[in-house]
């Protein structure tokens, strides 16, 4: 199980995970006693979100009444529980839809908490840490398989640790939605989504059979529900190759969706179960799997024991941070340098800043010194806007995809001139804060130039509105013209923000 310090054991601490599937939505919440965690309540409500996905993209009034509904009722469960005791995740309906953010927005202030989209990656992590969290801790490598709503999610990892991964564009509901939207069924049409759901299976084979595994499990709703099936039909809960060929026979002989009602089947599964049978079906085939046991936990615990992380100094983020600065071979003495200056200035003007702590904000300007340089890899000239690019589309393990956007920003436009338009592309909260974040990255950033580890002792940071005030000592002023040179650059490309840059003598000598 996860390692807990004794900051964790020794005290008594309410939290929530909620996810926003696809199909359902579902909040566990949680009492961490002693070093575990004892199940205290489960909600699901079968919202159908992915149902309510129209052909321009968008999700429809309806999807969205019923989702709010359900986050309203969620909320009222947890109104309670304080800010940093909550994540709540939305999944790949909300990464599709193009009016998610507008609905989110909503979203939130229903739930009365703040919600994430994570990436498919991101998704297939947290999954895969809630299923191993449920396992005795074996030596076993496991593939663990996720049918979801809108995807599928396919890991291989050993223990605790995600060996392989990758999110696949097949779920129960769109396969509902996209091959039996008309309630018909036939041979015809169970065969063509099954080919459908194996050609996704097709790009992601080889890499997956190099890797291999001993044990293969399910989670979720929809292998959860073929698992009573099976043991309805068999006596067995184990599901074998066998008995999807048989369920998808039966399926192809019924003349309708509603005629296809096998032994175990519960009624509200039955609206996407075709759907997740024949996404298992083609995951079995196109991964030569012969069974597969069920796991009664899933992304929902994976999200908990990742929120105990957060704070228990424990930071998957930071983990996958540092990963992204080795593989392209970043200066960390540089990196040390500039995020040790950042944080001091930020630290200093927390007031000025509107802010009573640190965290989470001084982790962006940690990470971004981290990853400043990455693109450096690739080319010297304009390596802000390589290194911008990297950070924007790796798979960043624990970043929700509004995270990733900030550090993506710190890092895009921190040196030369800043692109204003990008700044548009952040939420509206951000759009105050995350600016006043990357003026001081800027600054830290100048001033450690020479890649030495003296230049900013002696400086002072001063904010006030949109005025900063750089001091220092008149014999500083002295032993740095160059580094003077740059801030006096530096202040053209604020002043593009809308800053204006003052550097002058420290008034005590």
């Amino acid at each position: 199980m996860l390692k807990l310090s004794d900051f964790w054991r020794n005290r008594v601490e309410e939290m929530a995970a909620i996810d926003l599937g696809s199909n359902s939505f579902h909040m566990i919440v949680a009492r961490l006693e002693k070093g575990e965690l004892k199940v205290l309540d489960r909600i699901k409500e079968p919202v159908r979100l992915g149902f309510g996905l129209s052909a321009d993209g968008k999700l429809d009034d309806l999807s969205q009444r019923r989702a709010l509904e359900c986050l309203a009722r969620f909320g009222q469960r947890i109104s309670h529980l304080p800010p940093h005791a909550v994540r709540a995740v939305g999944t790949r309906t909300l990464r599709k839809a193009a009016n998610a953010g507008p609905f989110l927005a909503r979203a939130e202030t229903a739930l009365g908490h703040s919600i994430d989209v994570v990436s498919g990656a991101e998704e297939a992590r947290l999954i895969y840490q809630g299923v191993a969290q449920g396992l005795d801790d074996e030596l076993d490598r496991r593939l663990v398989v996720d049918i979801g709503g809108g995807s599928t999610e396919v890991i291989v990892g050993e223990q605790f640790q995600p060996l392989l991964l990758d999110s696949l564009g097949m779920g129960c509901v769109a396969i509902m939605r996209d091959f039996f939207d008309d309630g018909q069924l036939s041979k015809k049409s169970v065969k063509k989504a099954i080919t459908f759901c194996l050609q996704k299976i097709e790009p992601v084979h080889d890499g997956f059979e190099r890797i291999g595994w001993q044990r293969a499990i399910g989670c979720s709703g929809s292998i959860k529900s073929i698992s009573k099936v099976a043991e309805a039909m068999t006596g067995n809960p184990v599901i074998t190759r066998s008995l999807l060929n048989d369920l998808c026979d039966q399926a192809g002989q019924s003349k309708n969706v509603d005629d296809f009602n096998p032994n175990g089947l519960t009624s509200d599964r039955k609206p996407v179960f075709l759907g997740g049978l024949i996404v298992l079906r083609a995951v079995f085939e196109g991964l030569g799997l012969e069974t597969m046991e069920a796991s009664p936990w899933a992304l929902r615990e994976g999200l908990l024991y990742d929120l105990i992380g957060r704070y228990d100094h424990e930071d998957v983020r930071s983990r996958g941070v540092q990963h992204l600065a080795q593989r392209f071979h970043t200066d960390d003495q540089q990196a040390k340098r500039v995020a040790d200056t950042a944080l001091r200035f930020f630290n200093d003007n927390l007031a000025a800043l509107g802010l009573t702590q640190a965290e989470p904000w001084s982790n962006y300007l940690r990470w971004a010194a981290q990853v400043a340089e990455v693109g450096l890899d690739i080319s010297h000239n304009q390596f802000h806007k390589h290194s911008g690019y990297i950070v924007a589309n790796c798979d960043l393990a624990g970043f929700s995809h509004e995270e990733q956007q900030r550090l993506t920003f710190l890092v895009r436009h921190h040196r030369k001139k800043p692109d204003l338009n990008k700044l548009t592309e952040l939420g509206e909260e951000d759009q105050t804060l995350i600016p006043m974040l990357l003026v001081i990255f800027r600054l830290a950033t100048v001033l450690h130039r020479a890649r030495t580890g003296s230049t900013s002792e002696g400086v002072a940071l001063r904010i006030d509105g949109e005025q900063i005030l750089l001091s220092a000592r008149s014999d500083w002023w002295d032993n740095h013209g160059l580094t003077q040179a740059d801030l006096e650059q530096e202040a053209q490309y604020l002043s593009k923000l809308g800053f204006g840059l003052l550097l002058q003598q420290s008034l005590t000598e």
